[in-house]
């Protein structure tokens, strides 16, 4: 058996001599972190390790993360991996079920923007800080919907009619929603009015009877109202057309600087090691890289985008430093941490 670092230890090494040791970041990091040079520590003891979702079977989260755990289960992950549901609280009481969990890799978290809205939002007292770093993993892209009788069919349209008059654009209070189009509103230079819709469903049906003139919503569902003829899609969110729905240009291909998408990663309780991490992490690399898994994730518009470590830190770093102006702008005011 070859003795060559594992593909996540050498990156880690890579980015902490780049980053002179990366003092910041690695400072939120637990602070009995250890080198991923050292010896690698014991398998965890159980017989299985658990991937908490923290929402109900059948959501997007919920999907990747089974088809994740069977694609690591196959490739030889020790122990194998199965998928927990932990609803309520818009993934608050599955954070903290992995937040206040022994560190030993047998618990993990499926992790996505919305742990940093919660925190933003006062309704989490921890954030993405509090836990240990594995990896992010995959990329799933949203898209902009607006009724037909918004008089816009596509981004430039939109910046148009929002300088030109009021745009209104329905958001859960306080989701990732709405961060997401107070972000965009801020690199396009415009100003949108914001309703507060709690619920898909009923955003959905502010849609389509035209209450509202913008929402976000998954490719698929951006699918499904287009063939209602009076629903249209104006911009694909992420840097990268959706699969789902080919015709509709990104917001960048459109002019507007902008991308974002769901993004998941993973994460261990703040006592988990930086070896286990490392250990993890090199795991889930080659559940990622498994045929079977990369056709699911084709299927689901979903986008692998692997960065371990400290390159998932600085994902988060770089992320709490955009929307915590987001969330002072929109009078959340929870900036201080």
């Amino acid at each position: 058996m070859s003795s060559r670092p594992s593909t996540a230890a050498r990156r880690l090494r890579a980015a902490v001599t780049a980053l002179g040791l990366a003092a910041g970041l690695l400072a939120a990091a637990p602070s009995h972190a250890q080198t991923a040079t050292e010896s690698a520590p014991p398998a965890p003891t159980c017989r299985m390790a658990t991937l908490v979702v923290g929402g109900g079977a059948g959501s997007g989260t919920d999907l990747i993360a089974r088809a994740l755990a069977e694609a690591a289960n196959r490739t030889g992950m020790e122990p194998p991996l199965r998928v927990r549901n932990i609803d309520g609280n818009d993934g608050i009481d599955g954070g903290r079920a992995v937040l206040e969990a022994p560190g030993d890799g047998c618990m993990m978290l499926a992790a996505h923007q919305g742990l940093l809205v919660n925190f933003l939002t006062w309704r989490a007292p921890f954030a993405w800080q509090d836990f240990r770093h594995v990896a992010l993993l995959t990329r799933t892209p949203m898209v902009i919907v607006a009724p037909v009788s918004a008089g816009f069919s596509d981004a430039q349209g939109m910046v148009s009619a929002a300088r030109n008059g009021a745009v209104t654009a329905g958001v859960g209070p306080g989701t990732i929603a709405e961060f997401t189009l107070r972000a965009m509103a801020k690199a396009a230079g415009i100003d949108l009015e914001y309703d507060s819709i709690a619920g898909a469903r009923e955003r959905v049906a502010a849609l389509l009877a035209a209450d509202i003139d913008l929402a976000v919503v998954p490719p698929a569902l951006a699918k499904r109202l287009a063939d209602t003829q009076t629903v249209r899609s104006i911009a694909v969110t992420d840097r990268e057309p959706s699969t789902t729905v080919p015709s509709v240009e990104t917001l960048r291909d459109q002019g507007v600087p902008f991308d974002y998408a769901i993004d998941l990663g993973i994460l261990l309780p703040p006592s988990a090691s930086q070896d286990l991490a490392v250990r993890l992490a090199d795991g889930l690399e080659k559940a990622l890289n498994d045929p079977e898994f990369q056709k699911t994730m084709a299927g689901y518009d979903v986008r692998i985008d692997f960065r371990p470590l400290t390159q998932y830190s600085i994902y988060w770093e770089n992320l709490m430093a955009s929307w915590r102006d987001i969330a002072e702008e929109a009078g959340y005011d929870r900036t201080s941490r």
